[in-house]
C-alpha cells in the first residue's frame, strides 16, 4: 500500500536503518491517535528493510493478549526463524505452555542477551505495533534492551497510540530517556495527500470539491479517507471518465467507522456510542455540563480520529454506523439517560420526548414521577401546532401507558384517538372499544368524549355503538353544563343533516331547530355549531344568504386539526347552496394546505369535496382525477360513511365520459350497510342511477332515483340543489315514454329552484322534451340562458343539442348547424364522449370518433384576432340572433352591429354569417357565470 503524506516519515526510519547497520542503535517511536497511519508506515519500512544482513523481528501488542506474560516476546521469535536454531534456555521460554518457571529477571535477561547476541551478527529491527498494548514482562524486556542498543546494530521501531494506558507510561519513560530516541508524530493527512489517495482509487479527474468534502468528512484520517476514496470509485465504476465532484458515502464508511471504534481506548469507545445514541442535542448537554476531566480525554481522542468536531460527528453517516453497534437493551437504557439529563439541563419537550419514544416508553424507575406525562404531552401539543400529527399521536400514547390516573388515562387516549383519524381513520377505530369503555365508566363525559367518540363511530358507520355511548354518558353524568348543552346541540344539528335516522334513534325526533344565531361573534365562539346550523339552513331553504356568510366565516376561522366536522359542514354549506366557485376556491387552498402539513387524512377528504364540486360544474375529467386522488389516499376501510361522495362523484364523472367499465368497476367497491342512511349515500345513490340509466337499465335507474327523493322528503331536506332527484326521476320516465307521469316531477322541480339556475335550467330542458316543437323552442332557449349562467358546461352542452335538434325540426337548418356546432366543442371540452356522439350527423356515427373533417366543422375557431365586442357580437351570431336581437341584447344600435360584423367577416376570413365558428363566446366576458352565481 502506497504511504501518502508519510514519506518524510519512512526516509527517517531508512536513514535510522542505516545508522544502526553501522553500530549507531536507536528507539523510534511513531506516535498518533487511532487509525492515523502508524501500522501502515511501520509495515512499508520493514517491506524495505529485508535486505541480506537485516533481521526483521516483528510483534504486536494487544489488549486481549496484553495480560499473557512474556507475549509479544514470544510473537518476535516466532517461526519462521531465519537467524537459526534457538538457545535451549530460549526454546523452553517460548514454547512452555505456561509462563516461564524461573524468575522474571532471569527470563527478560536470557532474552535480551540472545536479541543482542544476533545483533552482534546481524542488523536487527524489531517492530511493535500497538506496544503500548504490550505485556508488562515484554515491556520490561523492550526497555532492558533499549538501555542497551546505543552500541549495538539494533533498531527498535514500536507504534503508540496517545493517550495510552498507564502501565505503559513507565516503558515509554525509560524509551525516552535513552540517547538513541527518536518520536515520530504522525497527524491528520493534509488536503493534498487527500488529494493524491483519492487520485489512487477514483477513476476520474478529482476536483477540489471533493478533496474538501473528503477533508471535511474524515478530519484527514487515512482509514477513513481510504474508505470513502472505495465508495466514491465503486460508485463511479462503470461512468465516463468525467471529474469526481460529489463524494459519496458507503458501506467502506460504516465499516471503517467501526474499525475505528473498535481500536479506541474503551472510555473514548463508550463515549463515542453515547454521542451517537444521545443526538446532537443530548451530546452538547452531556459534553457541557461534565467536568472536563471526565470526558475531555476521550473527546479529543474521538476528534483526533476523524470521528467528531466538537461534539458532533463529522457525518450523520458515521452515527449511524455506530447506532447500529448499541444492542436494543442498551440503547433504550441510553436514551433514557439522554432524556434526563435534557430535562435536568432545560431542553424543549419535544427533544426530551423523542428520546423517550426511541426507548420504548417511560423509563421503569420513573413510575412514580409526574415529570414524564405532563412532558409527553406539552411535547404532544408541539407536534400537532407543527401539523404532525403521527408524532403526536406516539407522544399521547406514550403518555397513556404510563399515566395511572384513569380520568387522565382516558383524556389521554381520547386525544391520541383525535389524532390518529387525521394520520388513518381505520388506525383510530380500533381504539373505540377502549373509549367507549371509559365511558361506561366514567372516566369520559359528554362534552370531553363521549360526542367526539359517537362521531367516530358514525364514520365507521357503527350507529348501533353511537347511540350506546350517549346514552351510557347521559347516565354517567346527570346535569350537563352550558358547554354540554351546546355541544350536544351541535351533534344534534350534524346527525340530522349527516344521518337522520340515527338522530331520530338517538334523540327520538328526525329534525332539530337550526337557531339562526349566525353573527359573527356567534361563529367565533362555536364554529362547530354554527357551521351545522348554516348547512340546516341551506339544506331546508332557509335564509340561505346568512347562512353561506357564516359557512365562509367558519372556513376564515378554521384550521386543519384534529375536528371532524367543522370545515367539512362549512364546504357543503356552501356546495349546496350552489356557491360554487366559493366552494372551489376555498376547497383548494385548504387542500393545498393539507399537502403542505402531509396530512394525508385532510388531503383525501379536500380532493373528494373538489371532485364533487367539478362534477357538478360539469368538468367531468377533473372530478374523476380528483376522485382517485381522494379514493387513493385513504383506505376504504379509513374512509368509512364518507366513501358515498368520492365514489359517487367518479361514478358520475366516468358515467358522463362514456367509461363504463370503470364507473362498473367503482360501483363494485364494497361500502357501508349503514351508507343508505346518510345523506353521502343519496349522493351513491344519484350518481348509481345515472349510470343505470346511461346504461339503458331504467327500471334500476328509476328506483334509486325514487329512492333518493323518498329518503330526502322524509328527512326534510327540501332544497333541489342538494340532489335533483325529481329531474332524475322524470328524464328516467320520458325515456320509458312516461312522458305524462313526468311532468308533475318537472314542474315541482321549477317551482321549488327558481333561485338554482343549474336544476332550474335542467328541468326547463327536460320539460321541453314533453312539448310541441314550438313551445320546446321557446323553454330550451331559455334554459340555455339558466344554464350558461350556472356554470354547469355538460348541462349546457345538453341543452344546446337539443335546442339545435328543435331548430332543425322546425326547418331552421342554419341555426341549428351552429348551435349544434357550440355543443358539441362543450361536450368536447368536458370529455362527454356519449354526448359527442349523439350530437353527430347519424352518417357519423358507427361507435367510433368523428372524422377529422368533422372535428374541423364542429369543433371551435380561434378568435384571438376579435375585439372585446366583436367577440360579444360574433357569438350572439354565431348562435342565430339577428342583427336587431343582437342590439337589443347589447344595448348597441343596428348599425354598430353592422359594423363589427363587416369586420368580424374580414377577420375570421368568412362570407356570411353561417360560416361563423361555434364557441367565440368563451372568452367574450359577456355573460360570466361566475358574476351570475355571486347574485343568485
Amino acid at each position: 500500500m502506497r504511504v501518502v503524506g508519510r514519506e518524510a516519515h519512512l526516509d527517517r526510519l531508512l536513514a535510522l536503518h542505516a545508522a544502526s547497520s553501522r553500530g549507531d542503535g536507536s528507539i523510534a517511536l511513531l506516535s498518533g491517535p487511532v487509525a492515523v497511519g502508524k501500522t501502515t508506515l511501520l509495515h512499508e519500512f520493514t517491506r524495505r528493510s529485508t535486505d541480506p544482513d537485516t533481521l526483521v523481528l516483528r510483534a504486536a501488542g494487544s489488549r486481549d493478549e496484553s495480560g499473557l506474560p512474556f507475549g509479544v516476546m514470544r510473537q518476535l521469535f516466532r517461526p519462521p526463524r531465519p537467524f537459526g536454531a534457538l538457545h535451549p534456555d530460549i526454546q523452553q521460554i517460548l514454547t512452555a505452555p505456561a509462563p516461564p518457571t524461573q524468575p522474571a529477571d532471569w527470563v527478560r535477561y536470557r532474552l535480551c542477551d540472545f536479541v543482542l547476541e544476533l545483533a552482534e551478527r546481524h542488523t536487527v529491527v524489531l517492530a511493535v505495533d500497538d506496544v503500548h498494548e504490550a505485556d508488562d514482562e515484554s515491556l520490561r524486556c523492550l526497555g532492558y534492551l533499549g538501555r542497551r542498543l546505543s552500541t549495538a546494530r539494533l533498531l527498535a521501531v514500536f507504534t503508540e497510540r496517545v493517550p495510552a494506558r498507564p502501565p505503559y507510561a513507565s516503558a515509554r519513560a525509560d524509551f525516552a530517556r535513552q540517547p538513541g530516541f527518536r518520536q515520530l508524530r504522525l497527524g491528520p493527512l493534509t488536503a493534498e495527500d487527500v488529494r493524491a489517495l483519492l487520485a489512487d482509487q477514483v477513476p476520474a479527474p478529482v476536483t477540489d470539491q471533493l478533496v474538501d468534502e473528503c477533508v471535511a468528512a474524515s478530519g484527514g484520517s487515512p482509514l477513513l479517507v481510504r474508505a470513502l476514496a472505495e465508495d466514491t470509485a465503486l460508485a463511479r465504476a462503470g461512468e465516463a471518465a468525467e471529474p469526481a465532484r460529489s463524494l459519496v458515502v458507503g458501506e467502506s464508511f460504516a465499516s471503517a467507522v467501526l474499525d475505528c471504534l473498535h481500536r479506541l481506548d474503551p472510555a473514548a469507545a463508550d463515549l463515542a456510542l453515547r454521542l451517537a445514541v444521545f443526538g446532537p442535542d443530548a451530546s452538547a448537554a452531556l459534553v457541557g455540563t461534565t467536568e472536563a476531566d471526565e470526558f475531555g480525554p476521550p473527546l479529543r481522542e474521538l476528534e483526533q480520529a476523524g470521528l467528531v468536531t466538537g461534539h458532533l460527528f463529522r457525518r450523520a453517516e458515521a452515527r449511524t454506523a455506530l447506532c447500529a453497534e448499541v444492542d436494543p437493551r442498551t440503547a433504550a437504557d441510553l436514551h433514557h439517560s439522554a432524556a434526563r439529563l435534557l430535562r435536568d439541563t432545560g431542553a424543549p419537550p419535544r427533544v426530551i420526548a423523542e428520546h423517550i419514544a426511541v426507548a420504548g416508553g417511560v423509563a421503569p424507575a420513573w413510575a412514580a414521577e409526574a415529570w414524564p406525562v405532563e412532558l409527553l404531552q406539552e411535547a404532544a401539543g408541539s407536534a400537532l401546532a407543527e401539523g404532525e400529527f403521527r408524532t403526536a399521536v406516539r407522544f399521547l400514547d406514550l403518555a397513556h401507558d404510563a399515566c395511572a390516573d384513569q380520568r387522565r388515562r382516558a383524556d389521554l387516549l381520547l386525544r391520541g384517538t383525535i389524532f390518529a383519524w387525521q394520520v388513518n381513520p381505520s388506525v383510530a377505530l380500533r381504539r373505540l372499544p377502549a373509549l367507549k369503555q371509559a365511558v361506561a365508566d366514567g372516566h369520559l363525559g359528554v362534552r370531553d368524549g363521549a360526542l367526539v367518540l359517537i362521531k367516530n363511530l358514525f364514520w365507521h358507520g357503527h350507529l348501533d355503538d353511537a347511540a350506546d355511548v350517549l346514552d351510557l354518558a347521559s347516565r354517567a353524568h346527570h346535569e350537563p353544563t352550558e358547554d354540554d348543552e351546546a355541544e350536544i346541540q351541535g351533534l344534534r344539528l350534524w346527525l340530522a343533516v349527516l344521518c337522520p335516522p340515527l338522530h331520530e334513534r338517538i334523540f327520538g325526533s328526525s329534525r332539530v331547530a337550526a337557531r339562526a344565531e349566525l353573527t359573527p361573534a356567534a361563529v367565533a365562539t362555536r364554529p362547530r355549531l354554527r357551521a351545522a346550523t348554516a348547512l340546516s339552513l341551506v339544506l331546508t331553504g332557509q335564509d340561505v344568504a346568512s347562512a353561506v356568510v357564516a359557512a365562509e366565516h367558519v372556513l376564515e376561522i378554521s384550521e386543519l386539526d384534529s375536528t371532524l366536522e367543522t370545515i367539512p359542514l362549512a364546504l357543503m354549506a356552501l356546495f349546496y347552496a350552489d356557491r360554487l366557485a366559493t366552494a372551489e376556491a376555498w376547497c383548494g387552498a385548504l387542500l393545498a394546505t393539507a399537502r403542505s402539513r402531509g396530512i394525508s387524512t385532510w388531503e383525501a377528504m379536500l380532493s373528494g369535496f373538489q371532485a364533487l364540486i367539478l362534477a357538478r360544474q360539469g368538468r367531468p375529467r377533473a372530478a374523476e382525477e380528483s376522485a382517485a386522488t381522494a379514493l387513493d389516499r385513504m383506505s376504504s376501510g379509513g374512509w368509512g360513511m364518507s366513501c358515498g361522495l368520492p365514489l359517487a362523484s367518479s361514478v358520475s364523472a366516468l358515467t358522463a365520459m362514456g367509461r363504463y367499465e370503470a364507473a362498473q368497476a367503482r360501483l363494485a367497491q364494497p361500502v357501508p350497510e349503514a351508507l343508505f342512511q346518510t345523506l353521502y349515500g343519496q349522493h351513491y345513490l344519484f350518481a348509481r342511477g345515472h349510470f343505470y340509466l346511461a346504461t339503458g337499465r331504467l327500471q334500476g335507474a328509476l328506483g334509486d332515483f325514487l329512492a333518493c327523493g323518498k329518503a330526502l322528503e322524509s328527512w326534510q331536506i327540501t332544497s333541489p340543489a342538494v340532489i335533483p332527484w325529481r329531474t332524475a326521476v322524470a328524464e328516467t320516465r320520458i325515456r320509458l315514454g312516461d312522458q305524462q307521469r313526468a311532468v308533475p316531477f318537472l314542474e315541482e322541480e321549477l317551482a321549488r329552484s327558481g333561485d338554482h339556475p343549474r336544476v332550474h335550467g335542467t328541468a326547463l330542458r327536460l320539460l321541453a322534451a314533453t312539448t310541441e316543437p314550438r313551445r320546446r323552442l321557446t323553454l330550451l332557449t331559455q334554459a340555455v340562458e339558466e344554464l350558461q349562467a350556472s356554470g354547469d358546461q355538460l348541462a349546457l352542452a345538453h341543452a344546446l343539442g337539443d335546442l339545435g335538434q328543435t331548430h332543425h325540426l322546425l326547418g331552421q337548418s342554419t341555426r341549428a348547424r351552429m348551435i349544434v356546432r357550440r355543443a358539441y366543442q362543450l361536450a368536447r371540452q368536458c370529455d362527454a364522449e356519449p354526448l359527442c356522439q349523439a350530437l353527430l350527423p347519424v352518417t357519423e356515427r358507427p361507435g367510433q370518433r368523428p372524422s377529422p373533417a368533422a372535428r374541423d366543422q364542429l369543433g371551435g375557431h380561434p378568435a384571438e384576432a376579435l375585439s372585446d365586442a366583436e367577440r360579444r357580437v360574433a357569438h350572439l351570431a354565431a348562435n342565430g340572433h339577428t342583427n336587431r336581437e343582437i342590439a337589443q341584447k347589447l344595448f348597441i344600435s343596428i348599425s354598430t352591429v353592422e359594423q363589427h360584423m363587416t369586420r368580424i367577416l374580414r377577420k375570421l376570413n368568412v362570407s356570411r354569417r353561417a360560416d361563423l365558428p361555434a364557441g367565440l363566446g368563451a372568452s367574450a366576458g359577456s355573460a360570466t357565470p361566475a358574476g351570475r352565481e355571486a347574485h343568485s
